[in-house]
């Protein structure tokens, strides 16, 4: 980002045996990335296979079938695993 923008976190990229390659600006956390447009149209809940909605920084299931599960956006990727999911309230 440039200046007056958040500040972002650096990381070491380090090979395999331990040396120093390169670093990389990773967001900071408040940087979260919307989804691209169409990705939302193809993904599905994959305990039921219904359509999910997004809402902030969660893709909520709309099956009827009692699913209703909710599933974490990280870093702008959703997290679709049963067990990363929560029930809502």
């Amino acid at each position: 980002m440039g200046a007056g923008g958040p500040a972002a976190s650096v990381v070491p990229l380090v090979r395999p045996g331990g040396t120093l390659t390169a670093t990389a600006a990773t967001p900071a956390p408040e940087d979260t990335m919307p989804l691209e447009a169409g990705l939302l149209e193809i993904l599905a809940c994959p305990a039921c296979h219904a359509p999910l909605r997004e809402e902030g920084d969660e893709l909520h299931c709309t099956g009827g079938s009692g699913c209703g599960l909710i599933y974490p956006v990280r870093d702008g990727i959703p997290v679709l695993l049963v067990d990363e999911a929560r029930r809502p309230a």
